[in-house]
């Protein structure tokens, strides 16, 4: 398949789990990046392909993490649907913190937007309490 603009970035995905999510990304014709802690504190639109992105905040905290997390850029929301989907089909675990890139995440650190993003996963699920 034709490769799209969509990329994927991947951090503290298992071995296993991380395979089969790359079969399925390279598939459906998406790149790629599994994120190394060393390049945490890289803005996100940087490490998502946007060329000359700077941090928001040079001096903002960064700090490594070990839940898994998994930033989208380039979608569609037909695209993104079927994505998803087609990880359920492959049986591939859900990830619970993932993210679109946003102009204004895409100037944030992975820890900046890991917060963010936890934090508001803890305030759906504390609704469902």
């Amino acid at each position: 398949m034709k490769p799209s603009g969509e990329i994927v970035l991947l951090y503290n995905i298992p071995d296993e789990k991380s395979r089969k999510l790359r079969m399925l990304m390279v598939r459906m014709g998406m790149r790629f990046k599994v994120v190394d802690p060393s390049d945490y504190g890289q803005p996100i639109g940087l490490l998502a392909g946007i060329k000359e992105e700077a941090l928001e905040n040079p001096e903002a905290e960064v700090q490594t993490f070990d839940d898994e997390m998994m930033i989208m850029r380039g979608f569609t929301s037909s695209r993104l649907d079927l994505f998803l989907q087609n990880m359920r089909k492959a049986g591939i675990e859900k990830i619970d913190y993932k993210a679109i890139v946003t102009p204004t995440n895409m100037r944030w650190n992975s820890w900046q937007l890991y917060l963010e993003i936890k934090q508001e996963h803890e305030e759906m699920h504390a609704m469902d309490k």
